[in-house]
């Protein structure tokens, strides 16, 4: 069996770094086996005994996620033994694809520059498109969803960031309309700990506190 992630920061492990490069970030590859290793996929992975690809990218939008996705599966033949498991982000993010630089690009990583114009009509943007953007994170959701079924793959889905209801009513959704960032926020004030980096990602406790909640939410659910 294999978990295949995608998702934003919260999947790929954003903030979470080897102790022993010092909080050197310009290592970056350096610390891409402890931050796989210690994300929420990871430590699932380790409790189901199992491998992993991370597949995540930071400041994913949930179009860049579903396009990641069907990138993903293009000409893959359907395995039953793979596992999707899909942390879904702030649905008022967006992202276009850049043919000059053969990436993605996401807004998270340019609208917070010093561009009064854009800002401005960022935030327009924002204001007029709110209701649509939940609706299309809802219609991703659900295509991811048809394609898994469809193809007899196994899925687990939930709100990393913004909690867009579960308008299809998914079965196999994990914490409903709540989102991995309040969930361990909550968390942490119940239990008295601090599951939050500064940066407001899941700290390595974070990551593992919510793999098992999602480990004890597979098997009640026999998911896999």
């Amino acid at each position: 069996m294999k978990l295949v992630g995608f998702g934003c920061s919260f999947t790929y492990g954003s903030e979470l770094m080897d102790p022993e490069l010092e909080g050197d970030y310009d290592r970056h590859y350096d610390n891409i086996p402890y931050r796989e290793k210690h994300c929420w996929l990871g430590q699932l992975a380790e409790m189901l005994d199992c491998s992993f690809d991370n597949c995540a990218s930071p400041a994913s939008s949930n179009y860049s996620i579903q396009e990641e996705f069907a990138d993903w599966f293009d000409g893959r033949l359907p395995d039953s033994n793979d596992v999707i498991c899909i942390g879904w982000t702030n649905h008022l993010r967006t992202s276009w694809w850049s043919d000059d630089d053969q990436r993605w690009v996401h807004d998270g990583f340019i609208r917070n520059e010093d561009e009064k114009l854009f800002n401005a009509s960022f935030r327009e943007w924002l204001a007029l498109s709110y209701d649509r953007n939940a609706t299309e994170t809802n219609h991703a959701k659900l295509f991811v969803n048809s394609v898994c079924q469809a193809n007899n793959i196994k899925i687990i889905q939930f709100n990393a960031l913004a909690n867009v209801p579960n308008a299809y009513k998914l079965t196999n959704f994990h914490q409903g309309d709540q989102n991995m960032q309040n969930v361990l926020r909550n968390e942490g004030d119940r239990l008295n700990k601090d599951f939050l980096a500064p940066g407001e990602h899941p700290n390595e406790a974070g990551h593992k506190h919510y793999a098992k909640m999602l480990h004890s939410w597979i098997e009640a659910k026999n998911i896999v």
